[in-house]
């Protein structure tokens, strides 16, 4: 059944892209079940209409028991596409609304285009080490999860990728910057990937607003099969709200529309990123700040005697000999909290720590200097 054929709020087309070894077609990826899902729709949703009498979801009319600062009806469900944010997300991105979906956080984007895209007798790929959500995601659909390791320098080797990747592999997840290791993916190779995979490629750019790298926005048309994952929660200081979203094609998104929770961003998250967008100002002054500092950290690190690896992120990963003992003792004497990744894929004796305000990253650089 052709993908345009489907019942439903959500019609899409069929998507093809032929280059080189790759005949990408949307409609082949999509679990059958998905296809033949009849999506939940509100009656306000159907008849576009967001007021005037509001008798068809059950909600209380008299108002809500907590009045937030802001002009917000918290009795009413909110918009189910949370439209208001993406246009205003469509106006800074300069990308169309129809590209952008938007998620609770980047994560439930994840596991919702393995809901979309994986059966059960099939798998994901992920390029180790990296975020460990891919991994809990699928195992949680109960799908399988195929390791390709990054080579010496965190890079994605296609060569190691061709061994690897396999008939049942409908996703593979790449992060660049690149958590917890920090490094850009090289661009030319993530192209080279979507070009020759027959799947879906998801690049994950959760902390892209750090990166000097570009963004492979501009390539998304040449790249239908290309998935771009960014969120609220790092640079934009907005992690409690869980807001995230992805930037891909109109008929991924469509899909994604097609299974997600019926309201699942609420009034307050949506309405607050979106003050976000308009603070541009801070939003530089915070950026500039945190690569300042975490230049700063990097050489201070490095003055300690440590192998450091060079961050795009709002993060530094760093070697040191024995190092989950450096970590506990930092808890212990310092009630300083860093992330241990000393028994993960090439990441032996590493430790991860986040770039925070001047003085709090003077006082970590003092308490690990006390340690040695």
């Amino acid at each position: 059944m052709n993908v345009s054929e489907m019942s439903g709020n959500f019609p899409v087309s069929s998507h093809e892209m032929t280059s080189g070894k790759c005949h990408f077609v949307l409609d082949s990826l999509v679990r059958e079940n998905i296809k033949r899902l009849a999506p939940y729709t509100s009656a306000r949703h159907q008849h576009k209409k967001e007021e005037g009498l509001l008798f068809d979801a059950n909600e209380n009319a008299f108002g809500s028991l907590v009045t937030p600062p802001f002009p917000l009806d918290l009795n009413r469900y909110p918009d189910p596409y949370a439209v208001s944010l993406k246009k205003s997300l469509s106006a800074f991105l300069k990308v169309k609304p129809e590209k952008l979906f938007i998620g609770v956080g980047s994560d439930e984007v994840i596991d919702l285009l393995i809901r979309v895209f994986v059966a059960p007798d099939e798998e994901i790929l992920t390029f180790d080490p990296t975020y460990g959500m891919y991994r809990v995601s699928a195992d949680i659909s109960g799908v399988g999860v195929r390791s390709c390791p990054l080579d010496d320098r965190f890079q994605i080797d296609l060569s190691r990728f061709d061994q690897e990747v396999s008939a049942k592999t409908k996703i593979v997840f790449c992060c660049s910057p690149n958590n917890p290791t920090g490094n850009l993916l090289d661009e030319n190779t993530i192209e080279r990937l979507c070009k020759r995979f027959r799947g879906i490629v998801v690049l994950d750019q959760a902390y892209v607003e750090f990166s000097s790298g570009s963004s492979l926005l501009k390539k998304l048309d040449s790249l239908p099969n290309l998935v771009l994952l960014r969120t609220f929660s790092k640079a934009w200081g907005l992690a409690g709200l869980r807001v995230g979203y992805a930037i891909t094609s109109p008929e991924i998104v469509a899909y994604l529309n097609k299974i997600k929770a019926p309201y699942n961003m609420n009034v307050i998250s949506a309405y607050l990123a979106e003050k976000a967008l308009k603070n541009q100002k801070k939003f530089n002054q915070w950026r500039k700040t945190i690569i300042e500092e975490r230049k700063a950290m990097e050489k201070s690190l490095k003055q300690f005697g440590f192998k450091v690896f060079p961050s795009e992120a709002n993060f530094v990963l760093f070697e040191a000999t024995d190092a989950s003992s450096i970590a506990k003792a930092l808890v212990d004497r310092s009630k300083i909290i860093i992330r241990d990744f000393s028994k993960k894929l090439r990441l032996t004796n590493c430790l991860r720590v986040t770039v925070g305000k001047p003085a709090d990253n003077k006082r970590f650089l003092t308490a690990l200097r006390r340690l040695l």
